[in-house]
């Protein structure tokens, strides 16, 4: 079972995994079948009553052996860093045991960065919030990437870390309504770490933007690694409520006029009028991404992925379609695109298919 926790809602996602004759099945992602899925709002109810509201919904016959769990970027935070390590004379070869006291000994040094840095930020106190992976992205030495440090020389070492921390209240209720109902698997995953599996996996380089309800997740990923992670405080909300405000509609009519417009289900004169309407929102949005794009500092993939909270969807692809972004450090005119659940599973009996709302769960359903 997979949740996405946000700040309004929890989307839910179970599935099972199985065998396909002569596949291994921890080794095909084809091999899944959708048991349920759907949108809780939290509203008036706390986040652990909302999970069970969840959880009668499931088929009766479902044994839940495994919850894997996200936050929202405000609650679950990632950040990568570049540390260096210099060179010590005379070069040698590296062994594995020197590799490995050199890479504890960089993961330490991270998280000690890490956790100053967050509480230097957001003034978070470090017993408020648990730091949940310290990875290794990628190594350098002397400026060529290594696979690995042992059977190299040593050098001076340039390591890339991706560093995440979640606060803990959040997670408790997650974890009380887990055990409660026998689930003792827990994973907490960051859609960072993800997007990085899936890129990987499927060598699929470019910049993820996951839109959120208040914030939106940036990612770039290139020459097999993550090299950005930022965000900007600007999300699904930011849109709702300018329908709300600015056409005088309540929250909920907000929201179901923003869906019919995804949808394309709006007339050709109202699609045009709402696109008049968004435009200063939209352009707010793209200027936000450029200052972050633009302190990447290297030439950037040519391909965007966009995914998440579906009702802001479609007038943040038209932003790029639109050239908004022409003088940003592509190496040639981006191709913009949805990241659909489709070209993650290869399922034929889940309607949400076609729906990015559901694309952040079959990610980490496959991490």
């Amino acid at each position: 079972m997979v949740l996405r926790v946000g700040l309004d809602e929890i989307d839910f996602l179970l599935f099972s995994r199985f065998a396909r004759s002569g596949t291994a099945r921890q080794k095909d992602p084809s091999g899944v079948q959708v048991l349920s899925y759907g949108v809780e709002r939290i509203s008036h109810f706390t986040a652990r009553q909302t999970l069970e509201k969840i959880f009668v919904q499931l088929p009766k016959t479902t044994d839940v052996r495994e919850l894997v769990a996200t936050f929202p970027e405000s609650q679950f935070n990632a950040q990568v860093i570049e540390l260096t390590t210099p060179p010590i004379l005379p070069r040698h070869l590296m062994d594995r045991a020197e590799a490995f006291s050199i890479e504890k000994d960089i993961r330490a040094r991270a998280s000690r960065i890490f956790q100053k840095r967050l509480f230097r930020e957001s003034g978070i106190l470090p017993g408020e919030f648990s730091l949940r992976n310290v990875k290794i992205l990628n190594r350098k030495i002397d400026g060529y990437p290594v696979p690995k440090l042992d059977g190299f020389k040593r050098g001076e070492i340039v390591f890339s870390i991706l560093g995440m921390f979640l606060l803990e209240p959040p997670f408790l209720p997650v974890e009380q309504f887990a055990k409660s109902h026998g689930i003792y698997d827990i994973r907490v995953i960051h859609i960072v770490e993800a997007i990085e599996s899936f890129a990987r996996a499927r060598n699929q380089e470019g910049v993820y933007l996951f839109v959120q309800e208040e914030k939106t997740q940036i990612v770039v990923q290139k020459e097999g690694h993550i090299v950005l992670v930022d965000s900007i405080p600007m999300g699904e909300n930011a849109f709702t409520e300018f329908f709300g405000d600015f056409l005088g509609m309540r929250e909920t009519t907000a929201e179901a006029f923003q869906e019919q417009y995804f949808q394309g289900n709006l007339s050709q004169a109202v699609r045009e009028k709402v696109q008049t309407y968004l435009l200063p929102e939209i352009q707010k949005f793209g200027t936000l991404v450029k200052k972050k794009l633009s302190a990447a500092k290297m030439a950037l993939p040519e391909s965007i992925w966009i995914f998440g909270k579906g009702r802001a969807l479609r007038g943040i692809q038209n932003l790029f379609n639109a050239d908004e972004l022409e003088d940003l450090p592509f190496s040639q005119k981006p191709e913009v695109r949805f990241l659909l659940p489709k070209e993650i599973w290869e399922i034929k009996d889940f309607p949400g298919l076609d729906d990015p709302g559901y694309t952040s769960l079959c990610l980490l359903g496959t991490s």
